[in-house]
């Protein structure tokens, strides 16, 4: 039998072998599928929405956590056996995985609508996946490893603590780490609840042969299981099988396939409408029948407690399917009411004498049946399509826009036109508003080629505008060698434990990010001389990066809210600094 340091040990190195594991998965999401997708020009706007701040948590995984778990579990156990207060510095970096957990549903839905809607991106994806590296798993399964590995960390830290002798000076360390990591694994295990039901659609949509689209996180499969059709014909039994989904029944046929069971699907059946109800056969056992809006099914089960348990599954589908509407309807019933007491001005322009109060007799708001539903129509057209070019949106190369002049509904290629506000930021308007706006609000033109290029490569670079963040300003910047370079250096509001550094001349580059939790923030040393003055340094056991501020006031501010960052606070009411 093992000891109890042995035990311990074991713990340890099973906590670095499945970092380094995790690492490997973290590269390949970060530098295989976000490089090879933004390469195949899909928008960084798309690549985002699906991968979230994915780089930050990976270059702290990268650079920080797994160097100094295999620091201490390869050279310094002997000496230093101790977990607890590494993975306390674990903990502030978890408001990070908080943006990740919570953007996980609609990275779900856009993976699944592009891979739908856009060749380059399905064949990226697809391309990738057949490679060893991916172990035969889809994105979405690798897109999941940093949900699951919040948890993994509290199993094993209460593994730890359960072998932790009670005097052990690394057991305060170790509860503290334990308690902020159970918090954040409580979200993160709802989110794997999700994706389970989303594995389980996409497993079915293989077996449909992808007949029907199914994969939808409004989708819920419920029930499925083999079933015997009674034909109406004769009366002989045939093998059939059902998908109950909170949403419909899919009536299939078995296809002969030597690996793998595969379905056709003969009948989509809502359940909006459906009736279930037992039914008694001459000569015939465990029936009973579903009925929708176009077919009705005569099905046997093989037990009479089979031929419940799909009755009473079945009708309570139906019963949770129309509460569920029921309180949709009295909702879009009691919106509808507000939207028709608000003045339509496309609609007013062009019906004046039906809008007006009394017009046709018909009620203080005017307007008769028709008039308001052809309104409704026109405003439900006007949010399909752009107005300037009649395009269809759609949420991938197509989405909508508002003009902030007349408030119609446009397409980013017609909402180019951008003039400066009064706060000097820059409002969409269409073609229309902008060529009536007065001329020192406008450019002398429409945008060139190159023009809109450019400004599509600084919007790239929206993290980090001075608005966007909790502190910004140009610093000096020096890693290696004696060259100190110019550098716009941010830490924006929506990762506020991530420092950005960009150069001044890299323009449409994507910036570097260093995550802060686990640097030190420091002065330079007695044996460190530099030309230039106010030097601060971040440093780790990995690397250290000098920055040189234009005066000490700035260098005192940057180092105030550095060492908040480095401990996983947030400095909430840091203004911008431009210099």
């Amino acid at each position: 039998q093992c000891s109890e340091p042995q035990k311990l040990f074991n713990i340890a190195n099973e906590l670095l072998h499945t970092e380094e594991a995790y690492v490997k998965r973290l590269h390949l999401l970060d530098q295989v599928f976000c490089t090879k997708l933004s390469e195949a020009g899909i928008s960084s706007e798309v690549i985002t929405g699906i991968f979230s701040n994915i780089s930050s948590i990976y270059c702290f995984h990268g650079q920080f956590l797994l160097p100094e778990l295999k620091t201490r579990i390869t050279q310094e156990w002997n000496l230093n056996p101790r977990l607890g207060d590494i993975l306390q510095k674990l903990a502030p970096f978890l408001k990070m995985y908080g943006e990740y957990v919570k953007n996980f549903d609609r990275a779900m839905d856009m993976v699944n609508t592009c891979m739908q809607r856009s060749s380059p991106f399905k064949d990226v994806v697809q391309n990738i996946q057949k490679q060893e590296v991916c172990g035969n798993l889809t994105l979405q399964h690798h897109m999941l490893e940093p949900v699951q590995r919040i948890p993994r960390y509290e199993l094993l830290l209460k593994d730890y603590l359960k072998k932790l002798p009670e005097e052990s000076p690394d057991r305060k360390d170790a509860e503290k780490s334990l308690e902020l990591i159970s918090t954040a694994a409580n979200h993160s295990n709802a989110a794997i609840r999700k994706m389970e039901k989303m594995h389980k659609l996409l497993e079915v949509y293989e077996r449909l042969g992808g007949e029907e689209d199914i994969v939808n996180p409004a989708n819920e499969l419920i029930k499925e299981g083999h079933i015997q059709k009674l034909s109406a014909k004769n009366g002989t039994a045939q093998d059939r099988y059902l998908f109950l989904f909170n949403s419909m029944v899919l009536y299939c046929v078995p296809k002969l396939r030597l690996i793998g069971q595969k379905f056709s699907v003969r009948e989509k059946m809502d359940i909006a409408g459906l009736q279930v109800q037992e039914i008694a056969k001459p000569n015939v056992t465990h029936t009973f029948s579903i009925t929708g809006k176009k077919r009705s099914l005569e099905l046997q089960a093989r037990t009479e407690e089979e031929k419940r348990e799909w009755i009473q599954v079945i009708q309570a589908t139906i019963e949770k399917h129309k509460q569920n509407s029921e309180t949709f309807r009295a909702f879009n019933s009691s919106f509808s009411q507000e939207e028709e007491h608000l003045p339509d001005s496309s609609v007013t322009s062009t019906n004046s004498v039906e809008s007006m109060p009394g017009a046709d007799g018909g009620g203080a708001f005017g307007g008769s049946d028709s008039c308001r539903k052809s309104s409704k129509s026109k405003r439900d057209k006007e949010k399909q399509a752009c107005k300037s070019c009649s395009e269809s949106f759609n949420s991938i190369t197509k989405r909508r826009h508002h003009c902030k002049q007349c408030g119609a509904v446009i397409c980013a290629k017609c909402s180019e036109f951008k003039p400066l506000a009064d706060n000097s930021r820059h409002n969409r308007v269409c073609k229309e508003c902008f060529l009536q706006l007065p001329a020192n609000l406008g450019s002398p033109g429409v945008e060139t080629v190159g023009e809109h290029k450019k400004r599509q490569a600084a919007e790239k670079q929206s993290i980090l505008a001075a608005e966007n963040s909790l502190f910004s300003s140009y610093l000096q910047f020096l890693e290696k060698g004696k060259t100190w370079y110019k550098m716009w250096v941010t830490i924006p509001r929506t990762e506020p434990l991530v420092l950005y550094l960009q150069g001044i001349n890299q323009d449409g580059r994507s910036p570097r990010a260093v995550p802060l939790p686990g640097y030190e923030v420091s002065s330079p040393g007695s044996g460190e001389k530099f030309e230039v003055k106010h030097v601060f340094k971040l440093s780790q056991s990995q690397q250290t990066l000098y920055f040189s501020a234009e005066n000490e006031e700035l260098q005192t501010k940057w180092m105030e809210i550095l060492t908040k960052a480095v401990k996983g606070e947030t400095e909430d009411t840091a203004e911008g600094l431009s210099n």
